[in-house]
């Protein structure tokens, strides 16, 4: 079982560069072809690919965009990237409004779990921050 699980990350890892070209192909062509980098969600929330550096300017500029949570592997990351709760969505529901918008997204059992870790940890801070104003 550990061959097979090391295969498979060889192979993500392999995969991730031809895929990702392709993805930027997808985004440059015209028609039923083309593939939006990202889609919005409403006024605070955009959902997409990891923004690369070179879209980090118009990204801040024109979509106002101030913070990028991200469920991607390290290796997707390392070189072409730059590396507050709106909604109060719980883990479940955030998976459910993403597949709405993007069906073909498929998220794993450890995902959602670093989601939810991901949720207690904000949930809680904002309780901490919330108690401190109150004290003033």
């Amino acid at each position: 079982m550990a061959a097979a699980a090391w295969l498979q990350a060889g192979l993500a890892r392999v995969l991730f560069y031809p895929t990702l070209l392709y993805t930027l192909l997808r985004g440059k062509m015209p028609g039923r072809a083309h593939r939006a980098w990202y889609h919005r969600i409403d006024s605070t929330v955009l959902l997409g690919a990891l923004p690369l550096r070179n879209m980090t300017r118009q990204l801040v500029q024109d979509e106002n965009v101030r913070g990028v949570i991200t469920m991607n592997e390290e290796y997707e990351t390392r070189f072409l990237c730059n590396s507050s709760q709106v909604h109060n969505w719980s883990p479940e529901e955030a998976v459910r409004a993403i597949t709405e918008i993007r069906s073909h997204i498929h998220i794993r059992p450890g995902q959602l779990d670093v989601l939810k870790e991901f949720h207690k940890i904000t949930v809680g801070a904002a309780k901490d921050e919330t108690s401190d104003t109150s004290k003033t």
